[in-house]
């Protein structure tokens, strides 16, 4: 049996919007993507009107109240269009979704893309409200992060699955940015994962309520250690050379 290393977006449900938001949750730093988009999805009620296949994913399923779904999951609300991964990506896959991914979005006719992820810090237990950082190719979206309390990045670097995204959305003329939320190095981090979304709140008007997502706090770290031990693996594959931290 041969193996194919093609990456496939199967529409479940018609996917037609003018100029969409989408979000995007990947399994990285403190999960923050990936635990702030779960939560958005369950909390504002999203529909899940798609998912991603390939066999280069790992071969998981997952079972949420007795179902049995994709790992790699699409969803919908208006105008906000959300893609969750419950499976870490590995660079091969990685390379691949991302090209895959920005081409689907610039046919969707996406207005900004927005990718959710974690800066981990070593005092972060010593840290209440954790501070979001960011970047944006457009720079309407840039003053718009600012004036939503994010605090540019000025030098340094992004890396990984997201700086692909961005890569090409520059390539393909999308509006794309990236947030990072202070977070634990190797734990998963509701609560950085919370300041995201406070935000997301206030840049796109999202209106989304954190108050479960924090007071569950403790309870997620232990349901998203599995997925967090994975990513731990799956980052250090990825990371052949060690890239400068990021100037704040």
């Amino acid at each position: 049996m041969t193996l194919s290393e093609d990456i496939t977006i199967i529409e479940t449900k018609k996917i037609d919007v003018d100029s969409p938001i989408i979000l995007e949750g990947v399994p990285d730093m403190g999960l923050v993507g990936s635990i702030a988009v779960s939560h958005m999805v369950l909390e504002q009620n999203f529909e899940e009107v798609g998912y991603i296949k390939s066999d280069l994913f790992a071969p998981v399923m997952v079972i949420h109240e007795r179902k049995v779904l994709n790992p790699v999951r699409i969803f919908q609300k208006g105008k906000i269009i959300a893609i969750l991964s419950e499976i870490p990506i590995d660079p091969k896959a990685g390379f691949l979704l991302a090209k895959k991914l920005t081409e689907w979005y610039k046919e969707k006719g996406a207005g900004l893309v927005i990718s959710i992820s974690g800066t981990p810090i070593q005092e972060r237990l010593d840290i209440e409200e954790p501070e979001i950082f960011g970047t944006s190719n457009n720079e309407e979206i840039l003053k718009k992060m600012e004036e939503s309390g994010v605090k540019i990045l000025e030098e340094g670097f992004v890396s990984g699955f997201y700086a692909l995204i961005i890569k090409n959305s520059i390539e393909l003329n999308l509006n794309s940015s990236i947030l990072l939320a202070q977070c634990y190095p190797s734990y998963p981090d509701p609560g950085a994962a919370a300041s995201i979304l406070k935000t997301l709140n206030k840049m796109i008007d999202l209106n989304i309520d954190v108050k479960q997502l924090t007071e569950q706090a403790e309870e997620l770290k232990v349901n998203y250690r599995t997925l967090m031990e994975q990513t731990n693996v799956s980052m250090q594959r990825e990371s052949k050379v060690e890239v400068p931290t990021m100037y704040r």
